[in-house]
């Protein structure tokens, strides 16, 4: 029996925060133009401090909108599971396709309200994580224990988390079989 869920990405969502961090950056702008421009009607005088962190803090906001807004456009699934593996693409440093082969345990740890995260256990986590940093850094942590080497959450596929769960289990108890 084959089975697999896709779940794709939802534009809602990256068109609303689009919609707030671009309204975050253009507050924070607003009082560097208010500081360094002489406008008429506003007569107040902006501390120093807001002006130095609003400089610092609209940049990032500003990227972050480029960011949000290019996934509007991206057609990917976030999420993939066949009898191939799991194929996860939620962030940008995603390790991609994780064969069944390759995983050595599942948790499922809940997290707020419906929000759940699934923590993969690799049996050789260089083979999946590039970043040598990264990879002793998780390697140090006496949380990767309970976390796993690779985690995501479900908030792309809260209606859908049953059934990606169920896949999960269903392949993962296949392979383990088989091996």
């Amino acid at each position: 029996m084959n089975k697999e869920i896709i779940i794709h990405r939802k534009k809602s969502k990256s068109i609303e925060i689009t919609i707030v961090m671009f309204l975050v950056t253009v507050v924070l702008i607003f009082p560097i133009i208010i500081h360094f421009t002489d406008i008429p009607r506003i007569t107040s005088d902006v501390p120093l401090f807001i002006i130095i962190l609003s400089g610092l803090c609209a940049p990032v906001c500003a990227f972050c909108t480029i960011g949000y807004f290019k996934d509007i456009f991206n057609e990917k699934p976030v999420l993939i599971v066949n009898e191939i593996g799991i194929n996860e693409k939620m962030s940008y440093n995603s390790v991609g396709m994780i064969k069944w082969e390759d995983i050595q345990n599942i948790n499922i740890i809940p997290y707020m309200g419906k929000t759940y995260f699934i923590c993969i256990f690799l049996k050789t986590p260089e083979k999946y994580i590039e970043n040598q940093k990264l990879l002793n850094k998780l390697n140090r942590q006496s949380t990767t224990n309970k976390w796993g080497h690779i985690s995501f959450s479900s908030l792309y596929f809260e209606k859908e988390f049953k059934e990606v769960i169920e896949i999960m289990q269903y392949y993962f108890a296949q392979h383990n079989k088989i091996n």
